[in-house]
């Protein structure tokens, strides 16, 4: 039997030249270079092309975004309306207190106590002052919304035996004191911007009332309402029983476990000039003792 053919055998490798290496000019060999896609795989980001390898890690280029032409201009009020997005319960108590001072005015008294709406229902009377303020505030004066607020602002003060000073005044307050509380009181005091902003919103907003002379700026609307009140505020049966009746809002503008304190709390914190409504001087460790409770209840807001 003849044994089956084996596997055949290998090439022989050709011989190495020994003049091979020889063969092509000497080149000098060139620094290594990350290659651009193992940058972007570990820095998350497209380096330069041909980046040393002392700098692998060439930190991501970003362009800020053109602006957009169409898009509607920020209201030169827009840092009042962020303020009372971030501080909403601040800015409300302070209105709260800032409410308060028109009852010290004899003519406003007179006008809301006629009214009855403060003596018979005081919170649904606070909350239809407040809630266009805040409707104005959040979607601005263009809004179908919006102009529905300043009609019922509008119907609200029609005919009320006031002069031009005393809606100015009154536009003045909501302007004015609530900063001035949030100053004392608040997560932080509003900013010089703020404050202009608050003013710029409050004049925007006397204007679509049809209020005329108010004042120019924030500052000199400050003066204007503290010079209002110097010469104004007198005690009046109506402005001690609008009192006595609207303290009790007081009581929604603190957590539940001190609601029930709400009126002693708004005493403590009105200044002397509030006392001819009735409001006796509290002892100075009450007065102190009620406003650390206030900051501490809306630093939290900060």
């Amino acid at each position: 039997m003849t044994a089956a053919p084996g596997p055949p055998p290998p090439r022989p490798e050709p011989a190495a030249d020994p003049e091979a290496p020889f063969a092509q000019p000497y080149v000098r060999a060139q620094p290594y270079v990350r290659a651009e896609a193992d940058t972007a795989a570990e820095a998350g980001s497209l380096a330069e092309p041909g980046a040393a390898a002392s700098e692998p890690y060439a930190p991501a280029r970003t362009e800020a975004p053109a602006p957009d032409p169409y898009a509607p201009a920020e209201p030169d009020w827009a840092a009042y309306q962020r303020l009372a997005r971030t501080s909403p319960k601040a800015l409300k108590t302070g209105l709260n207190l800032a409410f308060y001072r028109c009852f010290a005015v004899p003519g406003i008294a007179t006008a809301l106590a006629a009214s009855g709406g403060i003596l018979r229902q005081p919170l649904t009377r606070a909350k239809a002052t407040g809630l266009p303020l805040f409707q104005l505030l959040e979607s601005g004066f263009d809004s179908p919304e919006a102009r529905l607020a300043v009609r019922r602002l509008r119907a609200a003060h029609h005919g009320l035996p006031a002069d031009d000073d005393a809606f100015v005044y009154v536009l003045g307050l909501f302007c004015v004191h609530p900063l001035r509380f949030m100053a004392l009181y608040g997560p932080r005091p509003p900013t010089a911007a703020e404050r202009a902003a608050s003013h710029a919103f409050h004049a925007e907003l006397g204007r679509r009332l049809g209020l005329t002379g108010v004042p120019a700026d924030h500052d000199r609307l400050a003066e204007f309402v503290d010079a209002y009140e110097a010469r104004s505020f007198r005690p009046t049966p109506e402005g001690r029983a609008l009192w006595r009746s609207a303290r009790s809002v007081f009581e929604q503008r603190l957590p539940g476990p001190l609601a029930p304190l709400g009126p002693l709390i708004a005493e403590c914190l009105m200044d002397p000039s509030m006392r001819i409504l009735g409001i006796g001087r509290r002892p100075a460790p009450l007065r102190a003792l009620a406003r650390a409770v206030v900051r501490r209840a809306l630093a939290r807001e900060g």
